[in-house]
This record gives structure tokens, sequence and C-alpha cells, in this order.
């Protein structure tokens, strides 16, 4: 009898082993929602500590963070400072809270660390609330593709990645990683005449693109102008960025280009590798 036991214990746990790595095997697709408080503002639902929660999703964030009474409601003690710089170089220190994990539709996304900060004072009165920001650290050493005329992310395999990749065309990019290290975004090379620049993928910017006022004449700008003027370059292996873009003179970076790029391109980023594709979006899907 205790042999039969020890069989059919042994059959279930085999069975949920195989459970598990099947769906581990299998891409994770993730809904982006809309959020009415921003231009093109994608946000992602999911769980801390099993509270629910609604997150933006923002590649140009650096730092995961939560808000303050999301951090009381899961019983985070936050403690210490993460310091780090907005794009226009204000300086930005909040609090943190360790060893915590975003559970996303069937999958756990462990972080080392996650800021404390409450963007709702930024937002415009009487939006639903925002819990904070998911970046691109929560998905460290996993490859994932934002397609945001879908409104998806995609966690890749192995497999999916190779066959997205396949029709796809390989960019140079940079991992930028600041903030003491914790922060992750990514950085694209953009040729000029005089050398080649380096321009953040920023899925939280809805409006023009930014550049940086050192390099407005070489993209044939007005450094002069404040307001939003016709721009366009070439990512490097010949990929047009057209629409519109503000010059700014306390820019950190070289540009910053956002979601009016993004909407016609789908971004694969492996994360593990230092690589990423971009890829047409088919016009029939928007």
């Amino acid at each position: 009898m205790i042999l039969k036991v020890s069989l059919v214990v042994a059959c279930l746990l085999a069975l949920s082993l195989d459970i598990y790595a099947a769906t581990r095997l299998r891409p994770l697709t993730i809904q982006l929602i809309p959020h009415p408080g921003g231009t093109e503002m994608m946000t992602v639902h999911a769980k801390v500590r099993g509270h629910e929660g609604n997150f933006i999703f923002d590649t140009g964030g650096g730092v995961s963070y939560i808000s303050p009474a999301f951090s009381q409601n899961i019983g985070c003690k936050s403690w210490g400072q993460i310091t780090g710089f907005t794009l226009t170089g204000q300086r930005l220190d909040m609090p943190r809270c360790d060893g915590l994990s975003f559970d996303i539709q069937d999958r756990r996304f462990k972080t080392s660390v996650l800021g404390v900060f409450d963007i709702m004072k930024f937002m415009p009165p009487n939006v639903p609330r925002i819990d904070g920001s998911v970046g691109l650290d929560v998905f460290a050493g996993q490859a994932i593709t934002l397609n945001l005329t879908d409104r998806v992310l995609i966690v890749e395999t192995p497999s999916s990645l190779a066959a997205r990749v396949r029709h796809s065309r390989e960019i140079p990019i940079q991992f930028v990683r600041e903030a003491g290290g914790l922060s992750l975004t990514v950085y694209v090379a953009v040729p000029t005449r005089e050398g080649t620049a380096w321009m953040e993928f920023d899925s939280g910017n809805g409006g023009a693109n930014v550049i940086g006022k050192h390099l407005a004449a070489l993209l044939n700008l007005d450094p002069t102008r404040k307001d939003p003027q016709p721009a366009n370059f070439m990512i490097a292996g010949g990929i047009p960025v057209g629409g519109m873009a503000r010059v700014n003179e306390t820019l950190i970076m070289d540009g910053n280009i956002g979601t009016r790029f993004l909407i016609d391109w789908a971004l694969t980023l492996d994360l593990s590798r230092s690589r990423a594709w971009l890829s047409r979006v088919a016009s029939h899907n928007r």
C-alpha cells in the first residue's frame, strides 16, 4: 500500500513538473491596456504578494517601482534610497523595497529592488489609479517583443525568439544601467556625419521624439526652436524615423524615441545577450 501511494505521488509530481515545463516553453503574451492618464500610455495588470495592481509599462523607466500606498498594502517596509535622473537632468530620489516579484498572468518575474514612488501626483485628476511602473529591469535575462499596435508584450522562448528574428532586422544597441546598476534601458545607434549618436527607446513617451540641442544641427533641426518641428533621421541599418521632434537643451542623452515610432515597429530585445531587432508591423493590424 505504501509503495502504491509513493508511486501515485511520484506520478503526480512528474505530471506537475511536465505541466510547469510546458508552460515555461510557451511564449507568454501579456496584454497591454491603454490608460487615460497619458497619450498612448500602456499598463500591465499584475500581482505583488497576492495584491492586484495596474502598472505602467515603460521601457524608458529604468527602475520599476510601486506606489507608497501599494507598498503599505503589501506590507513592504521601504528603506534606503535609489538615486537617478530624468531624461532632462532632474535628480530623482526614492526609497526602495527588496525581494519582491511581479506575478503577470501565469508567470513570476523576480526583482532584486523596486523603487517606491507616487506617479499619481503627475497625473490628471480623476483618472484610474496607477500602482507603479514595470520596466525592462523586471525582464532582465529574458527575451521580449513589444508590439504596441497589437497592444501586447511577448516573453519569448528560445524557439519563438529564433522564429521571430528570422524575419526581423537586427539593430546595434547598448544597454544602459544607471542608478547604481539597478536601472535598465536600451539605446539604439543613430549615425550622423560626425559619428554615432545613441538614442533611448521609450515606450513611455507618447508625444514627439526628443533630440538633444547638442545634436540638433547634425539632424537638420533648428536648435533655437522650442516647439516641435519635423525631423527625419535614420537608425543604424537604414530604418527611418520620421514625425515631429522637440529640441531640448537639458537632455542628458542624445535623443529619446517614443511611441510614434514604436507603433510602426515591433521591438524585440534579448536582454540576456544585448541584442535587438525591429520588424515592421503590418498595416492591417492598426
